[in-house]
């Protein structure tokens, strides 16, 4: 009778655990929003600095930010503008090159949980998220001087794509990264009469092309030529 008593107990344990299972899809949220995916203490990106996961749609209203969607990327069949064929190697440049951390490997929780977490976010209908998305990264650049920026405009497109991380603008007041300098006086103080061109710079070439800084880059598809136009106009630049 002991026995088979303790037996009970025994499975009413493994039943109480198993509903208080929390799946792996629930951990992989909150590790797409912390920093500390990254192994490197100086790192202030998470994975939703860049990115929103939302099922409604691929472009998401009143965000503007330089990586996409990530609803239904386990779906695509390439990332980075064909330049990465699995979903670990995409997540990997961003842990490596903006993030300052060691790759993940498949075998790490965090790979698993982050993969059941997009997983989870895919649309049930394949149409809602495209099988790759376009990438069109500007090399030779040329600042959009034939365009004229409109400052209102400007200003709500720099509350959605630099105060994360460079605070209000010229103070820097609020920002998230102390890496992150106030703009545009850090190009002003800097480079003075070329601080046009470098912001235009940042802003399409971020880290790449020997610019220096861990700054993400805006492709043409994530910022319109007219939308730097009016964050110039915005900046006074």
């Amino acid at each position: 009778m002991r026995s088979r008593a303790l037996l009970s107990l025994l499975c009413l344990a493994l039943a109480a655990c198993g509903e208080d299972h929390v799946p792996a899809a629930d951990f992989g949220r909150d590790r797409f929003s912390d920093p500390r995916l990254s192994t490197s203490p100086h790192n202030t990106f998470s994975c939703a600095t860049c990115h929103v996961v939302d099922k409604a749609a691929p472009l998401v209203a009143g965000h503007l930010d330089s990586g996409y969607n990530l609803a239904g990327a386990p779906t695509r069949g390439s990332w980075w503008g064909n330049g990465t064929t699995t979903l670990l190697d995409a997540i990997n440049v961003c842990v490596r090159e903006f993030m300052g951390g060691r790759p993940l490997a498949r075998d790490d929780d965090a790979t698993r949980e982050l993969d059941a977490y997009l997983e989870a976010s895919t649309p049930a209908t394949a149409q809602a998220v495209p099988s790759s998305a376009p990438f069109t990264q500007v090399r030779t650049l040329t600042p959009p001087a034939d365009l004229k920026g409109d400052a209102t405009r400007g200003r709500d497109a720099y509350r959605q794509a630099c105060y994360r991380c460079h605070g209000d603008v010229h103070t820097g007041n609020g920002r998230s990264n102390p890496a992150a300098l106030p703009i545009p006086e850090a190009s002003i103080i800097s480079f003075m009469g070329l601080a046009r061109d470098v912001t235009v710079e940042k802003i399409r070439h971020g880290r790449f092309f020997n610019i220096g800084g861990i700054m993400p880059f805006y492709t043409v598809e994530a910022m319109s030529d007219q939308t730097v136009a009016d964050l110039l106009a915005y900046m006074g630049l």
